[in-house]
């Protein structure tokens, strides 16, 4: 077969750079070898002949590194590779970011249908402009705006994504509207969390902190963006995906019915509106002064004198303590024995799981669904024994600053106070003052109380981050740390905390046996809420309404004839009956001898609960539980029902209602059909205006 000659020289002699000197060649090729051929032919010289090469020899062998095959790429293909590469980075916080969002709620996910799911995807074509138009910016290799746009991209992937993960690790949900709202009213508490909480916090925005930064540095080296104008173009198509993010309302689609970049976008864009708009809802988020309903004069009439300290401690839940007497007890050992004639009720759940709510209820009686008109008007414990001339006290370490608390409780009429910044000016707002430092007051104050006198020992030491004694820690190891894998550590830091406490408790036990009056006072212990730890997911309370974060340790301790024989009857007989702290202030009432006034019945008509002293509320009654009240409004929307040992509960990050008896399966792990709980459903739905899903 001839070879195919083609003199090339004219058309490379026209293609030379000028001033560059060339030789004449002539290149020549040869037909292709037929496909069952070992052997090709190259191109040869003009002065050389035709060369065999085995394939073999110039096959890249097995064994060769990618990185060498792809330096032999040409220069157009490697072009096109850096290009492919570039617009990858383009999309790669996008599809991350939804990468994270499935793995972490992919039920949720996968349940949105027709306007739900539009408004999702609808979401993510709006972080993906954002994030696209971001990174294109940053990877410009000159121009000033590339500077401050990488500090942006750092900002937005820190908070939008990094501050999400790590309240999902915490609460099982993403920031929204609604916890934004509640944040704002005590960021000082926020910013103490986070502080508390920093190793958690680390974990979850480093990650996005490196690949900010580490982003725009690859697309400058793959692929730059190059013309100026298409830079301010990006910027301001970023610009407007966030003010869509920011001022479509988040309300369009389902609860949490965004992935969580543009969910904080719309967040902030609501309390932006709501606070130009002058919104109640601003204000409504938490306690505000209250203006008490006149009290009539009253008159106590006791069944036997006697006066009452209630005890009510912060966040302890009835499994971390010791409510029969236990020889062996571990959690609260201390009080354990000091009061091992205590009537306990194993089976008292509070109405919701936050603070505020749950001291409105036990020193109101009202139901946490009430007005906030209501709740701001009805009288509290002390106005009932100012009335009847009775004394009172409320020592708190508590510190009144969080949530607005000190305004609500202004004015009140007791007649000795202290709170947490009276005895140290710089308690915090999470865990307030040292619980220690304010029985060792109340020992020393209580003696100004005239009987027959009630006082309130409020204490916060076991509030996140749970204070503890480095020297003296039984429950190890243990950290700060909230986030997954730190489960057991954190566990036992609140066991230790709640250990700590407990020597307090004893302490204060033990100065009131030697007191006058010791023969003649009925001591109630209870706690505002429980508190979860992973059991469900989350760490802390206010989020759901399980039972680790609704069921409370109730005793009370009645020396020898301070109880009518029927009270202590019907007491003891409440052993294992699911009960509520709707019955807490009847039962404080009762025991002053004020229940049955009948000055008070205008007052009574709004309160659901019955002395537990008379077998406490039926429990066959339906009760609406729930953390989202007009007196504190709620992060995240979670609401439910209960009769007796039937609980139907749901929170914002589920698809439907749960069931479950918790007298068969207290670990709430069996969730029965939701018929069996059909009855608590309309209720629930009625009051509260819906589902919370």
């Amino acid at each position: 077969m001839r070879a195919l000659s083609l003199d090339l020289r004219p058309l490379r002699k026209a293609l030379e750079p000028k001033g560059m000197v060339t030789g004449q060649a002539q290149v020549t090729f040869r037909p292709a070898v037929p496909s069952g051929s070992s052997t090709r032919w190259q191109a040869r010289s003009r002065h050389g002949a035709p060369n065999p090469v085995p394939e073999s020899a110039s096959a890249s062998p097995p064994d060769e590194a990618p990185a060498a095959r792809v330096s032999r790429l040409s220069p157009r293909g490697a072009a096109r590779v850096r290009r492919w590469a570039g617009r990858a980075l383009l999309v790669a916080p996008t599809v991350g970011i939804v990468a994270v969002d499935l793995a972490k709620r992919h039920p949720r996910l996968l349940s949105f249908t027709g306007t739900d799911l539009f408004f999702y995807l609808g979401s993510v074509l709006c972080g993906l402009v954002l994030w696209t138009s971001l990174v294109a910016v940053a990877s410009r290799q000159s121009g000033f705006a590339r500077w401050p746009t990488r500090v942006l991209l750092v900002l937005f992937a820190l908070v939008l994504v990094g501050a999400q993960i790590y309240t999902f690790e915490r609460y099982q949900a993403y920031v929204n509207h609604r916890a934004v709202l509640v944040g704002t009213s005590f960021l000082p508490s926020v910013g103490q969390q986070l502080w508390f909480d920093r190793w958690s916090v680390a974990r979850a925005v480093l990650p996005c902190l490196a690949l900010a930064v580490a982003i725009p540095l690859l697309a400058v080296k793959l692929a730059p963006m190059r013309q100026r104008a298409r830079g301010w173009l990006c910027l301001d198509i970023a610009l407007v995906a966030v003010l869509l993010g920011a001022f479509i309302s988040p309300e369009s689609g389902a609860e949490q019915g965004q992935p969580p970049d543009i969910m904080y976008i719309a967040a902030m864009g609501q309390l932006a509106r709501a606070r130009w708009d002058h919104n109640e809802t601003v204000e409504r988020v938490h306690p505000g002064p209250r203006t008490p309903e006149p009290m009539p004069k009253l008159v106590a009439v006791q069944a036997r004198k006697r006066n009452v300290v209630m005890l009510i401690t912060e966040s302890v839940r009835a499994q971390s303590v010791c409510l029969d007497y236990a020889t062996g007890c571990k959690y609260t050992p201390f009080s354990n024995k000091v009061v091992p004639n205590r009537i306990p009720l194993t089976q008292m759940r509070a109405v919701d799981s936050t603070t505020a709510i749950s001291l409105a209820v036990m020193w109101s009686g009202l139901l946490p669904t009430s007005t906030r008109k209501e709740l701001h008007s009805a009288p509290l414990l002390w106005e009932y024994t100012h009335a009847a001339g009775l004394d009172s006290a409320y020592y708190t370490s508590q510190n009144l600053l969080f949530g607005n608390s000190g305004t609500w409780l202004e004015g009140s009429p007791w007649t000795r106070h202290v709170s947490a910044t009276m005895i140290e000016p710089d308690a915090t707002y999470e865990t307030g003052a040292d619980d220690g430092k304010l029985v060792d007051f109340a020992i020393r104050d209580m003696g100004a109380l005239k009987e027959p006198y009630v006082a309130v020992v409020h204490l916060s030491n076991t509030h996140f981050p749970y204070k503890i004694d480095p020297e003296d820690m039984p429950f190890t190891p243990q950290e700060e740390a909230t986030g997954p894998g730190y489960e057991n550590e954190i566990l036992n830091r609140y066991q230790d905390a709640i250990y700590l406490q407990d020597k307090s408790v004893a302490r204060l036990l033990e100065a009131l046996k030697k007191r006058p009056e010791a023969e003649r006072t009925v001591i109630m212990y209870v706690s505002d809420h429980g508190e979860q730890m992973r059991e469900k997911g989350a760490v802390g309370h206010t989020g759901t309404l399980f039972d680790p974060e609704i069921r409370i340790p109730f005793w009370i301790a009645a020396p020898q004839g301070t109880l009518t024989e029927d009270e202590e009857t019907k007491l003891r007989g409440l052993h294992d009956t699911p009960v509520t702290s709707l019955d807490v202030f009847p039962t404080v009432m009762d025991l002053l001898g004020l229940w049955d006034a009948p000055e008070i019945d205008r007052f009574k008509s709004r309160i659901t609960g019955q002395s537990l002293l008379r077998g406490g509320s039926p429990t066959d009654r339906s009760i609406v539980i729930t953390n989202c009240s007009e007196l504190w409004a709620c992060a995240f929307k979670n609401w439910g029902g209960i009769r007796g040992s039937k609980k139907l509960i749901a929170h914002q990050g589920e698809r439907a209602w749960s069931c479950f008896d918790v007298a068969k399966d207290p670990d709430e792990n069996k969730p029965l059909d939701p018929s069996e709980c059909a009855d608590l459903l309309p209720l629930t739905e009625r009051v509260m205006g819906g589902h919370p899903f």
